[in-house]
């Protein structure tokens, strides 16, 4: 009897043992668990909050961006508004439009061109004596070659070119604007210096086949370049502006 109550009790000690081992093992487990899963979830949320703070600084610089436009906006409409805003830009409009159609003086950098008749004898293989003259048709290729370049205002002895100007030639009297003159022959340009040089100073341009036949060519970079206004500004009798009406 004794015996077997030894066993019994040997045996409940053994499996409280083994219990006990096993809770604790299963008391690890569960907290590792929860360990990994608070990790996770604070992995997450880091990212997420992180991502959550890089959205709203894009947000705060977009908003920063949206009131200075419309700061920008709402003094634009302001200036336009005001009477003093609309007089300075029908200033400026009415300024630029006087200075295409030649009606002010104008003053700026560019280029200054002498041009003389050739110093070469006429008679030779090269023809008659109108070969060694300067004609309105050379007088053309420079002014078109200048318009290319950029000029911005050219005359030619004093007078102004604009887009109605004409360059003509009658009984070896050229006239410009309907104005005659006479050689030697004075362009004055303003322009980008560097550009007007170039397009001047072409091979086979123009300044390049008069100097071929020794004409007298003189082409220096100037500022402070005076062009003078049109002498009889130009009339238009025959072209309208276009109505909203007229468009329909």
């Amino acid at each position: 009897m004794a015996t077997l109550l030894a066993q019994r009790k040997h045996w409940l000690i053994s499996m409280t043992v083994v219990c006990l081992v096993l809770g604790g093992m299963l008391g690890v487990q569960v907290h590792t668990q929860q360990a990994r899963g608070l990790t996770e979830v604070g992995r997450q949320t880091g990212a997420l909050v992180a991502r959550l703070t890089e959205a709203e600084a894009q947000l705060d610089k977009q908003r920063e961006e949206i009131d200075r436009l419309r700061g920008l906006l709402a003094e634009y409409e302001h200036e336009a508004a005001s009477e003093k805003g609309l007089v300075r830009l029908m200033t400026e409009e009415l300024r630029n439009a006087r200075i295409a159609l030649g009606l002010l003086p104008v003053k700026g950098s560019g280029v200054v061109l002498e041009l003389a008749d050739s110093t070469m004898m006429a008679g030779n293989e090269f023809g008659g004596q109108d070969v060694y003259v300067i004609h309105d048709f050379d007088l053309v290729q420079i002014a078109n070659e200048l318009w290319a370049a950029g000029a911005e205002a050219i005359s030619i002895n004093g007078q102004r070119l604009i887009g109605g100007s004409a360059i003509t030639c009658s009984a070896r009297l050229i006239k410009v604007n309907d104005v005659t003159i006479s050689g030697p022959f004075t362009f004055n340009a303003i322009g980008d210096k560097k550009n007007l040089m170039s397009a001047l100073n072409i091979r086979d341009g123009v300044l390049d086949r008069l100097r071929v036949l020794q004409f007298q060519v003189k082409l220096t970079p100037q500022d402070g370049i005076i062009v003078p206004p049109i002498a009889v500004p130009p009339k238009y009798e025959h072209a309208q502006p276009v109505q909203k009406e007229d468009k329909q």
